[in-house]
């Protein structure tokens, strides 16, 4: 029996750096603000046309909305992190375009800094290929900066190309080669 499989490029960022400039054409709010539902919603959205195998799996399994919400609790699985570091990205017209989750790993300091991810970042279907997730890595980055961190650790498929372009280009270094993960 075969088990399925995918490779995930590991991406670092290590301090100490100058502190991120975040461009200035999205605002932000934190996802708590949200009226019920709506981060669910948005997470559904994201996950349903990733292009990454282990969300297309999920919505194959569970459908989009179920798998958003089982993939937003186990957020609090080795993670910690406080509620308003979560932000969704919203443009000059009043749209919410997408999100980003950054956390700490939970007992994975080094000398009295954290170790964090970039759990989650989504941008919305209509509004891919507009760079918007630049803008919300490097505003997730600056939130993990800003607590004090040594290196956000982070990881994406490798056939999600858009993505891999935007760790680079926001100045994250590929960590090693790719690694299996199972699906």
């Amino acid at each position: 029996m075969s088990h399925a499989s995918y490779w995930k490029q590991p991406f670092a960022w290590e301090e100490p750096r100058p502190p991120i400039q975040v461009p200035e054409r999205l605002a932000y709010k934190a996802v708590p603000t949200l009226e019920d539902g709506v981060f669910i919603s948005l997470v559904a959205q994201v996950i349903e046309q990733s292009l990454d195998a282990s969300d297309q799996k999920k919505v194959s399994e569970y459908g989009a909305a179920q798998a958003a919400a089982k993939f937003i609790a186990e957020a609090k699985d080795g993670f910690a992190y406080q509620d308003d570091w979560w932000k969704v990205g919203i443009n000059r017209v009043g749209a919410i375009v997408g999100f980003v989750l950054p956390v700490i790993y939970e007992g994975y300091s080094k000398d009295g800094l954290e170790e964090a991810t970039i759990y989650y970042i989504g941008v919305l279907p209509q509004y891919r290929r507009q760079g918007l997730a630049t803008d919300l890595l490097l505003k997730g980055t600056k939130t993990l900066q800003a607590i004090g961190v040594w290196r956000v650790f982070c990881d994406t498929d490798v056939n999600n190309v858009p993505m891999i372009s935007t760790f680079e280009k926001v100045g994250y270094r590929r960590y090693s080669d790719p690694y299996e993960r199972s699906l």
